[in-house]
């Protein structure tokens, strides 16, 4: 911090400040829409549909900790269906160590930061240990770069195209959202989760506004 004024640091802690309360307004925005959509009657597909898709392809705002949350809450009830597990015990904000989800014989990696030096941190982390990386978009030089250190790549066009297709299929098909109903709630509680975690570490100043 050699060379910083003091007015320089008040005006960093005023924009962190600034940057905490708008992540918190637009968790609970995304909270409320959710427990909203849950309480919809169930032959409602469309609507639930609509809301994963579009919290999924956020592109601004509290971005990271958006695609994180939904794309478990895709993976986990998807993976479930095949009776598989996958798990997410840290949040957004801890040091996990670059282990996001956990599945039987791997660790998730997300990220919405798309620089080849974000990856080759995570690589670096976890040494050892089979991982799938899910990011919003996968280049030619991430696919070369994790060659034989990744199992799989993930991608937003593949949790659209292939993990929401396949479960909004088999809802479509009893037309019950039995499968969407089930990603949003997961993504509920995951919300409140880190809301907890935030809350219990928020500055007063944050917490009186």
């Amino acid at each position: 911090m050699l060379g910083v004024t003091a007015d320089e640091l008040d005006q960093l802690r005023l924009e962190l400040l600034a940057s905490l309360r708008s992540a918190y307004e637009q968790r609970q925005t995304a909270i409320k829409r959710l427990e909203e959509i849950c309480s919809l009657p169930p032959n409602q597909v469309g609507e639930r549909l609509a809301f994963v898709e579009e919290y999924l392809s956020q592109l601004s705002g509290n971005r990271g900790e958006t695609f994180e949350v939904v794309s478990f809450a895709v993976l986990r009830e998807y993976f479930r269906t095949f009776g598989f597990s996958l798990q997410r015990f840290s949040t957004i904000h801890a040091n996990d160590g670059g282990m996001d989800f956990f599945a039987a014989d791997a660790i998730y990696q997300v990220t919405t930061n798309e620089s080849i030096e974000k990856l080759r941190r995570d690589l670096r982390k976890s040494p050892g240990t089979k991982r799938v990386l899910v990011r919003p978009t996968v280049t030619e030089e991430i696919l070369e770069l994790g060659e034989d250190k990744v199992l799989e790549t993930i991608e937003l066009k593949d949790l659209l195209s292939h993990f929401i297709t396949w479960l909004l299929g088999r809802d479509r098909r009893s037309k019950q959202s039995h499968h969407l109903q089930r990603v949003l709630l997961i993504a509920l509680e995951e919300f409140r989760r880190e809301d907890k975690a935030e809350t219990a570490d928020r500055p007063v100043e944050y917490i009186s506004g």
